[in-house]
């Protein structure tokens, strides 16, 4: 075979011999893992349940290099179904590997090293052509780092992103100088000096070897038994996994038909690791988890990472993680509950076979199917769909904020009355046996969009309120005045206060075709002590948003809530009255 170095290095196709694995044999006492199962919460966090099959070592130790990248301080537990567990241990652990690869020549000492012991013709720039065998290539080897460049043309896998990516370096031999064997003896050439090289039968690939350095976690598990088969439970409770209720409310499209189909879908947001064919529960409810911002030393992170925060920050926000969670809610009129509905009718869910639902404690479970969801990715699973009923009912929360006298002497009215509106809200009765978590809801009739609101936690028999829009059609009106005043009736702490008495009018109109049910709720900082239509008097201690710029003493004043409740047919007036009194500094 007749070689050019030029002509080869240009023409030479990079193709891939065999590679040779020198430290890829599987390690029997590795843990085999699979994940059993993941309950995931509302609030970014989620309890990973994995089962572990392995066999001892003369030591009773298995090991896996599985270990979570989070998990919070005092979850991370191993569970062992038959032996005794001594310890579980978890650390960083060196591993070189090394792979021989057959690679082309592409430079002379490499073609000469290849054909060592081969008869060959060598011609030189001198026009001398000497015959022999090649003897030996005086070269040295090197380790040079290896380039995704150089790792794709060798056949290597791309690598997956890690927090600790394997270093790998390759072998290169580099000389100048050869040894031919000739008739007259051993000849020592210089490599530049040959211009042609024919051997038969040339070989054009030689080995190179490859080592791989991978430092990784590994989490050591020792149990009593050695060189047994055993089947673990490994748990932990980690961020980045997150269910979001989102519920579709169909109103009947006959307007006399007062029934609702309403229907909720699991939102789940995964950004802590893959799940394959795993059943996923999903919970009504937060658990308390006081050590939940601190790390498991075990995971060997300094920090807890908050995947979820980093991929979908505008739904890992205070404001609106809480707005999800069934701890509290904030007191508007959308969020109304009851202990117990009116004679509510016990409805039958329509759950698929795979779906069930089971209350545990305080918290309440939805078991769902076996799901695929790597990590980044999104998913919406079906939860249920049933139809309950509704009412229509309007509402106005009237609050009137008052200003102290001692404040402002030169203002025209005491009184800075807030932006009151009638609001046209639908309530449902939860019939069915499954709680409704707190969950953004869409209201429809047919096609048609009406709203979209927050529906609040719901427990079966109870009721709750979803509001569609601003009634156009029901007018309200405002007006006080005063009836009396006092002055020095108090004295309090050293200080003198007048006492005002004051009676507020409330006027409601219904302008629809139809009749209505309202409730009203006037609020004010006072005592009331006088209300007409039956209304209901409610009294708390001193509230500082019932005020303006208040510069009296909080134990002289009250906070009064009045509720009222009407059915007014079309075109009805109602005009309920309250009679109060507050306290105000001289």
């Amino acid at each position: 075979m007749f070689y050019r170095p030029s002509a080869f290095a240009i023409a030479l196709s990079l193709s891939i011999g065999t590679a040779s694995h020198l430290g890829a044999e599987s390690v029997p006492d590795e843990l085999n893992l699979s994940t059993e199962k993941v309950i995931v919460f509302k609030d970014g966090y989620a309890l990973v349940l994995k089962k572990a099959t392995g066999k001892t070592n003369d030591r009773g130790e298995v090991f896996t290099e599985e270990v979570p990248d989070a998990a919070i301080l005092g979850s991370f537990w191993t569970i062992s179904r038959e032996g005794r567990l001594i310890s579980m241990k978890s650390g960083w652990e060196t591993v070189k590997t090394e792979e021989e690869k057959e690679v082309p020549c592409l430079q002379h000492i490499e073609i000469l090293r290849a054909n060592e012991g081969k008869e060959c013709t060598a011609t030189l720039n001198s026009d001398t052509t000497l015959k022999g065998k090649i003897k030996k290539a005086l070269a040295q080897e090197s380790s040079s780092a290896l380039s995704s460049t150089v790792r794709s043309s060798l056949g290597f896998s791309a690598l997956a992103p890690s927090a600790n990516p394997p270093t790998s370096t390759i072998t290169a031999i580099s000389g100048n100088s050869f040894i031919l064997s000739t008739a007259d003896g051993d000849v020592l050439l210089p490599v530049s000096q040959i211009r042609t090289l024919t051997v038969p039968d040339m070989r054009t690939t030689i080995a190179r070897k490859v080592t791989k350095t991978k430092r990784s976690k590994r989490l050591t598990i020792r149990l009593a038994d050695a060189n047994k088969e055993h089947e673990l439970t490994i748990m932990y409770f980690r961020p980045g996994l997150r269910w979001i209720p989102a519920y579709r409310i169909n109103l009947a499209e006959d307007a006399k038909v007062k029934k609702a189909k309403i229907s909720l879908q699991a939102e789940i947001l995964n950004e802590a690791e893959d799940l394959e064919d795993v059943p996923i529960d999903i919970v009504v409810g937060v658990p308390h988890f006081r050590f939940k911002e601190t790390p498991s030393p075990l995971v060997l992170e300094r920090t807890l990472h908050h995947a979820l925060r980093q991929a979908a920050p505008q739904l890992m926000q205070t404001q609106v993680r809480n707005d999800f969670t069934n701890n509290g809610y904030m007191m508007r009129s959308s969020e109304f509950r009851r202990d117990a509905a009116r004679s509510p009718a016990q409805g039958t869910m329509q759950l698929p076979n795979e779906l069930t639902a089971t209350g545990a404690q305080d918290l309440f479970v939805y078991h769902l199917a076996k799901i695929d969801l790597k990590k980044g990715e999104r998913t919406a699973v079906h939860i249920f769909e049933d139809e309950v009923e509704y009412r229509d009912i309007y509402t106005w929360n009237l609050h009137v904020k008052k200003r102290d006298y001692g404040v402002s002497r030169n203002s025209q009215s005491p009184l800075n009355i807030s932006k009151n509106e009638i609001w046209h809200q639908i309530e449902l009765t939860n019939s069915t046996k499954l709680p409704w978590t707190t969950g953004a809801a869409m209201v429809m009739q047919g096609i048609q969009p009406l709203a979209q609101d927050m529906l609040t936690y719901t427990s079966p028999s109870d009721v709750v309120r979803v509001p569609l829009t601003i009634s156009v059609s029901t007018k309200g009106t405002f007006d006080e005045e005063e009836v009396s005043r006092q002055l020095s009736a108090l004295k309090w702490n050293g200080s003198h206060y007048a006492k005002i008495g004051r009676e507020a009018t409330i006027g409601l109109c219904n302008h629809k075709a139809i009749p209505i049910d309202i409730e009203v709720t006037f609020r004010v900082g006072g005592k009331a002590e006088e209300v007409s239509d039956k209304g209901d008097i409610t009294l708390g201690a001193y509230n500082a948003q019932d005020w303006q710029n208040y510069r009296g003493h909080p134990a002289v004043n009250y906070s009064s809530t009045v509720k009222w409740k009407f059915n007014l047919k079309p075109g009805d007036v109602v005009s309920p009255k309250v009679g109060y009194h507050y306290f105000t500094r001289h």
